[in-house]
């Protein structure tokens, strides 16, 4: 019986993808509504709940982490993906088995900033900061001492002291804890309220949500492998969609092909394989087509002016949101 028992559930046993997202900050809800909207719905049992399920997928789980802590959970393979912003993977990234596979996620937008007292009006960038140090040992509050110790020494500054503090930052130098600080800003309206400048070149970093994956995990198991393959598909079909339209519009014409010859004297729409035409029995003894076209972001203004141009009827534009073709190529990502 007893044996009977454990067949049964070695039969079940399944090894689940397991991802790693933030549990709180900015980045939590944020990642939450960024896989919902990728078609991948997040379910947690309660709010206070540090796992979660998805019914896109009944072979993933979801663990909810400090940020700090996620990538020592992908290079220890507690979990497989991982999601967080670029500027902490730097910081805390001195792990072997991670892997960025998707730099720029499109939400979590911040900068990596330089910043000093406002009433240091002489000094507005590094080289004026270098000459200042060289006056005065320059204490700096950050939570990013690594980033900004290699900064700082690619820009030859090299008399200072890091204060490291987990607290905000932007309050050191009022309280005399720093002379200058280096944190992450947004809009720059809290730097600003605490009398504080950024350098004109003190943009460390751009950074955004990063996914990263420690591939030799995902490689070992072939069901973490399709489960992985799955989920990013639905991934980068949505980051996708986002330089994509769908653009619907009637137009008179001849027949099908002069439309067509008329639709190709216009770079804008040609969309990106082709128009889809389909003929419209209208009432008004017009001979009318109905065209579907797929038009880059860049490209929809013109896209726009042309058809006006053209007297198209009921132009409509639609939001995509799944855009799925070739150029996904998500067995590279994951192949080591």
């Amino acid at each position: 019986m007893r044996n009977y028992l454990f067949l049964i559930n070695l039969i079940n046993y399944r090894i689940m993808l397991t991802i790693a997202l933030p549990s709180s900050g900015p980045l939590y809800q944020s990642t939450i509504e960024f896989f919902n909207n990728a078609g991948i719905t997040i379910k947690k049992s309660s709010l206070r709940s540090y796992t979660g399920t998805t019914s896109f997928d009944d072979n993933v789980k979801m663990i909810f982490q400090r940020q700090t802590d996620i990538p020592s959970s992908i290079n220890n393979e507690i979990a497989d993906i991982g999601v967080m912003g670029l500027d902490r993977y730097l910081e805390n990234n001195d792990f072997s088995d991670t892997n960025i596979i998707i730099e720029k996620m499109g939400y979590g937008q911040c900068d990596l900033v330089v910043a000093v007292p406002q009433k240091w009006g002489a000094i507005n960038n590094i080289k004026d900061l270098v000459s200042y140090s060289v006056e005065k040992k320059l204490k700096i509050a950050t939570k990013y001492p690594n980033q900004t110790a290699k900064y700082l020494n690619k820009n030859n500054l090299e008399s200072y002291e890091i204060v490291t503090t987990s607290g905000s930052v932007e309050v050191a130098p009022e309280m005399g804890l720093a002379d200058m600080i280096v944190d992450i800003s947004s809009t720059g309206n809290t730097i600003r309220a605490n009398n504080l400048k950024i350098l004109d070149d003190g943009y460390i970093l751009f950074s955004e949500a990063t996914m990263i994956a420690n591939l030799s995990s995902i490689n070992k198991s072939n069901e973490k492998f399709e489960s992985a393959k799955k989920i990013l598909r639905f991934i980068l079909g949505y980051l996708n969609s986002k330089k994509f339209n769908t653009i619907i519009f009637n137009i008179n014409s001849k027949d099908e092909s002069t439309l067509v010859n008329n639709l190709n004297k216009y770079i804008s729409l040609k969309g990106v394989i082709g128009p889809t035409i389909a003929k419209v029995f209208s009432n008004d003894q017009k001979n009318w087509y109905a065209v579907t076209i797929i038009v880059s972001n860049e490209n929809l203004n013109s896209a726009i002016n042309d058809l006006d141009e053209l007297a198209a009827e009921g132009v409509t534009v639609i939001e995509n949101k799944l855009v799925f073709n070739k150029t996904l190529n998500v067995d590279k990502l994951l192949k080591k």
